[in-house]
């Protein structure tokens, strides 16, 4: 019961953390942050949850299919044709193999590789953040696994578990950073499947951008119309607008998000993102 608490408490987590790095990522050309648009812990769950696509499934169910067959070895050797199972013993006696047979050769080595790997970076040299994260999830976990029933081993490897945690969180989270950016940067060069808005206002309003116009009408309560403006979020009565421009423009620093809330005075219409006026 312990353990299905640990992995549900961390899976929640890693969840929640991979949405709010997500959104962080996917918000940063627009100068926001998550926590400007007072998400839940739920939303951000939903978003790290839509981050997993079909191609993951195979290699998550592979995990627990590997496990049973390693501890139902014994049950499953005698059908493994002869030839095979002669192949396997001469490869699992040589030396080498032997070596990485013992979880503990295999940890220290996975260990000190990411050491190494840390050092370099260190020094300058370029070292993939995945690359060196990867050993350092699994290699201090190896390392103390055959020791865990002792105090000091349980204690080690409480350490082994707590930093691979820390590990996994933060390899997800790059991810899902990734992911977010991707993201934005599709936005902006598909902006135009973005959705219309057409800003009515009583009075003039300081939406300085390239590419928003504005239409003055003799009579009505709104005598102003702004145009050139696309949908990015919606937040409870907040709507959080962008300027139509091209990608380069973007990358320029010309572009800004303009934050409005339907009031007297203002009225937001939403049009097709393909429609034009």
């Amino acid at each position: 019961m312990g353990l299905i608490t640990l992995l549900v408490a961390t899976g929640a987590a890693i969840l929640i953390y991979m949405g709010w790095a997500y959104l962080d990522g996917y918000l940063q050309p627009f100068s926001l942050r998550p926590t400007d648009l007072n998400y839940r812990p739920d939303e951000y769950a939903l978003y790290g949850l839509n981050l997993f696509s079909p191609t993951f499934l195979p290699w998550m169910a592979a995990v627990p299919l590997a496990l049973v067959m390693l501890t139902r070895r014994a049950a499953l050797l005698p059908s493994v044709p002869a030839r095979l199972r002669a192949i396997g013993g001469a490869i699992r006696s040589h030396p080498v193999i032997r070596l990485l047979g013992s979880a503990v050769a295999v940890g220290a080595i996975i260990t000190i590789t990411a050491m190494v790997l840390a050092i370099a970076a260190l020094t300058g040299r370029p070292v993939s953040t995945y690359l060196l994260l990867a050993p350092v999830i699994v290699g201090p976990l190896l390392l103390t696994w055959s020791t865990r029933g002792t105090p000091l081993g349980r204690l080690a490897f409480a350490v082994a578990a707590a930093v691979s945690i820390f590990c996994l969180l933060w390899a997800a989270s790059l991810y899902a950073l990734q992911q977010g950016r991707h993201s934005a940067r599709e936005l902006v060069e598909k902006l135009s499947d973005r959705p219309q808005v057409a800003l009515y206002s009583a009075d003039t309003l300081a939406v300085n951008a390239p590419g928003v116009t504005r239409e003055s009408f003799g009579q009505g309560a709104y005598k102003f119309r702004y145009l050139g403006l696309r949908l990015l979020i919606i937040r409870g009565e907040t709507y959080y607008l962008i300027p139509e421009i091209a990608p380069a423009q973007w990358t320029a620093g010309y572009g800004r998000t303009f934050v409005f809330k339907e009031e007297d005075d203002i009225r937001l219409e939403i049009l097709p993102g393909t429609r034009r006026g």
